[in-house]
């Protein structure tokens, strides 16, 4: 099952690579804010990062991003990008907690949107949710400029943290 899993994730990973590779501007930019909690703020995402619309084989136009910065990282995946969908997707934002001085390690915080129902999942994404089911609330907007695809989002994890972003993508050809 691992391996299947790990070939299949494997597999998605090259053509994504391969998709996002065909463009000569591949960066994408984001920003989230929390404004609830202990990292009540905001973090912004250079366009350093790859961004990916694309509809691999039978699947129906998606969006799914991981961008990284010095003290946090955020993936955003929605699975399905029309109308009917629009409030399936994942937000997963970690942030790094601040070292205590002489502390050894690092330790982080994980805030989780996850309203994606389980009929668009594939196996091993219903995996990787530990049966936990959808987890908070969000509501997307989505509007096309040019070449690119601006998406943004407001929500609540169950825990009740707020979120407000927005990632830029460039669209990849098919």
């Amino acid at each position: 099952m691992k391996t299947a899993r790990a070939l299949s994730a494997g597999f998605s990973a090259a053509l994504l690579s391969a998709a996002v590779l065909s463009q000569t501007n591949t960066g994408s930019s984001a920003s989230i804010s929390v404004s609830t909690g202990p990292h009540a703020g905001k973090y912004a995402f250079a366009p350093s990062e790859a961004c990916a619309i694309a509809a691999f084989g039978d699947q129906p136009l998606g969006l799914s991003v991981v961008l990284t910065s010095d003290d946090s990282s955020l993936s955003l995946d929605m699975p399905n990008l029309d109308e009917k969908h629009a409030h399936e997707i994942q937000i997963v934002l970690v942030v790094a907690d601040k070292r205590a001085a002489g502390a050894k390690g690092m330790s982080s915080t994980t805030y989780e949107i996850d309203t994606r129902p389980d009929s668009a999942l594939k196996p091993y994404q219903k995996a990787e949710r530990a049966n936990k089911g959808q987890t908070g609330k969000a509501t997307t907007t989505l509007m096309t400029q040019g070449n690119n695809v601006l998406l943004s989002f407001t929500g609540e994890t169950a825990s009740g943290v707020k979120l407000e972003g927005e990632v830029t993508c460039r669209k990849v050809a098919s």
